[in-house]
């Protein structure tokens, strides 16, 4: 496969997997450990995921709600939109930490909500999972199989058990942190303007629009 069209695909399937939420919680016995209950989480999920949001009679509109429904349920979104911020969460206003919670989730629906009406039959095999680390948080090693014959991707999840809630706080696609690539990117903008946090949210807005117009 071409590097552009593999990138693409990873794109893709990032989104799909993305998706991967809690709308179904993971079946859990007396005797499951906790590496199989976050294997059963990551594997209940995804199908439920696919489930819902690739039937092809939805509008967007529709495919977007339901992915913001699954995605604060799922995802710990605030946990996330912390580390991509990095240091310049500590000197940022609050009213601009709420603005910036809301755009990053409004970035990441409009992003990939989209991306599960392209669902042409890939699936994921769960490999194993990590033993959870004293914060909770363990990883789930997959991998995604295309239809055509391409090689597997390599998909990790890490995911944190906090009380017995299951929430995913990373995706890495074959070994690239989508939350280290994104604090990259933010934290460049802020710094290209000087420290200014009010730079990065004109542009998640600006990127927002753009998104939703095509």
């Amino acid at each position: 496969m071409r590097m552009l069209e593999r990138r693409r695909l990873l794109q893709t399937l990032g989104g799909l997997m993305l998706g991967v939420l809690c709308a179904v919680s993971p079946g859990s016995s007396a005797t499951a450990t906790a590496s199989e209950a976050s294997s059963d989480f990551v594997k209940s999920l995804g199908d439920q995921a696919i489930k819902v949001l690739t039937v092809k009679d939805i509008s967007e509109g529709e495919r977007e709600h339901r992915f913001r429904s699954l995605l604060r349920d799922g995802f710990d979104v605030r946990r996330i939109g912390r580390f991509v911020l990095g240091r310049y969460a500590r000197s940022a206003s609050a009213e601009a930490i709420k603005q910036y919670n809301q755009l990053f989730e409004d970035l990441i629906v409009v992003t990939y909500a989209s991306r599960f009406s392209q669902y042409s039959g890939q699936s994921f095999d769960i490999k194993r999972a990590t033993k959870p680390t004293a914060r909770g948080d363990s990883i789930v090693l997959s991998e995604i199989v295309a239809t055509d014959g391409s090689p597997p991707i390599r998909v990790d999840w890490q995911v944190n058990n906090a009380k017995g809630r299951y929430k995913i706080v990373d995706v890495r696609v074959e070994g690239v942190s989508m939350s280290v690539t994104q604090r990259e990117e933010f934290t460049a903008v802020i710094r290209q303007n000087g420290g200014d946090i009010e730079a990065l949210l004109d542009a998640l807005r600006k990127k927002t629009v753009s998104l939703k117009s095509k």
